[in-house]
């Protein structure tokens, strides 16, 4: 019999199925992971931005968008944040992947999104799509205990916040420090309610509620820690882990009064935190370093899908002008005084990359340096100098959660 492979955008009643095969794909059941997930899609996918693959009456692939805002370097973009993705393991190798993908893109085009984002489940699928890593994270772990942390430094008051005052004052004390960190994505009132704020078995997976810490200058709220404790015991001595599940600080004073506060609870001596910075500053807050482990991994991946548009929209630190040629498709970028244009060209190319090398440069995380000595891209020695200085940032990008 000849499978009839339908892809079509979901209507409300279908949110369920979805759900359901995507649960099921990753090893999950809906019901039992999270039986409220239903109305927290609704809140959080627009409608008209969900799409299945059916065969037969049977959904076998998924694909969602969220309508994120993404901070780049100088200001923030529109980006379309791919979310949901799968395929049953029935139905591989049926294309179906990209099918789900390329409607994705026609639709972040109608929205004029001109940026695609994600977290890769996998990370060998999406660069042949042309997504490219564009930030890194550091999975943390370390014992505390015993060690004093920053040292002779100046810190913060801190203050202890209860649900609804941690409600009320972490979004814009995340919004003041995220402002210019590239690859931050700007948060809804909806997605502080849905994601950040969730409160749920499977989220706590047997560790303890939420808490927050937030710090404090005078009357300004300057950064906060949200943390969840795992209690342990080691033959009658504590050992507990303080699971970190985000430390935003708007400076270095405030983030090292977390780190501070933070090895100072009593009974958990260690710390973990799985999206961390990579220039986070507890390794250098501390007289031992090798208390603290990381291990680096790719954050989120980025297309640019519309390559003038996007490479015009951020801004630059240092002036040049530069001709890229992106997969056969030229364009010349010039910036001056931090302002950008990029517009088609037909002149001779100065660096050729493909779409996901220039997805890595886009917010600074890689240098065209690294791209070129891995044969990613191709350009004089003075031209891939002009890519590094035009896409280097001051501050690093990081995206703080997976979506």
């Amino acid at each position: 019999m000849t499978s009839m492979l339908e892809l079509h955008t979901i209507t409300d009643g279908e949110v369920e199925e979805l759900r359901a095969a995507l649960m099921t794909t990753f090893g999950d059941d809906a019901d039992d992971v999270d039986p409220d997930g239903a109305s927290r899609f609704r809140a959080l996918i627009p409608p008209g931005r969900a799409w299945v693959v059916r065969d037969g009456g049977q959904v076998v692939a998924t694909a969602a968008s969220f309508a994120h805002e993404l901070v780049i370097p100088g200001g923030t973009m529109a980006m379309a944040g791919l979310t949901m993705v799968t395929v049953r393991p029935t139905h591989r190798r049926r294309g179906l992947l990209r099918r789900l993908i390329d409607r994705h893109l026609a639709d972040a085009r109608d929205h004029g999104e001109a940026v695609s984002g994600l977290w890769a489940s996998e990370a060998a699928i999406y660069g042949r799509f042309g997504y490219g890593v564009a930030t890194f994270v550091d999975a943390l772990e370390a014992d505390l205990g015993g060690l004093e942390v920053a040292a002779g430094r100046e810190l913060d008051a801190v203050t202890w916040l209860d649900e609804p005052g941690a409600r009320e004052a972490l979004p814009p004390i995340y919004a003041r420090a995220t402002a210019d960190r590239p690859g931050a994505v700007v948060r809804s009132d909806a997605w502080w309610r849905e994601r950040r704020f969730l409160e749920a078995p499977f989220s706590r997976a047997g560790a303890s509620r939420r808490r927050h810490v937030a710090t404090r200058r005078g009357d300004e709220l300057t950064g906060y820690v949200a943390f969840r404790q795992r209690s342990t015991w080691d033959a009658a001595v504590a050992a507990g882990t303080v699971e970190v599940l985000e430390l935003v600080a708007q400076d270095a004073r405030a983030e090292a009064t977390l780190w501070r506060f933070l090895a100072g609870i009593d009974l958990f001596p260690r710390v973990s935190w799985g999206l961390a910075p990579v220039d986070g500053l507890l390794p250098w807050l501390i007289a031992d370093a090798r208390r603290v482990r990381r291990r680096r991994s790719d954050g989120m991946w980025l297309r640019l899908d519309d390559v003038a548009v996007a490479l015009a929209a951020r801004a630059y630190a240092d002036d040049g002008a530069l001709v890229l040629d992106v997969e056969g498709t030229r364009v010349r970028l010039e910036a001056a005084g931090g302002v950008a244009a990029c517009a088609p060209s037909t002149a001779t190319a100065d660096l050729t990359v493909d779409r996901a090398g220039l997805g890595s440069l886009f917010l600074g995380a890689v240098t065209a340096t690294t791209l070129a000595r891995a044969g990613r891209a191709h350009g004089s020695a003075a031209a891939v100098a002009r890519a590094d200085r035009l896409f280097a940032w001051p501050v690093d990008a990081w995206c703080p959660e997976v979506f």
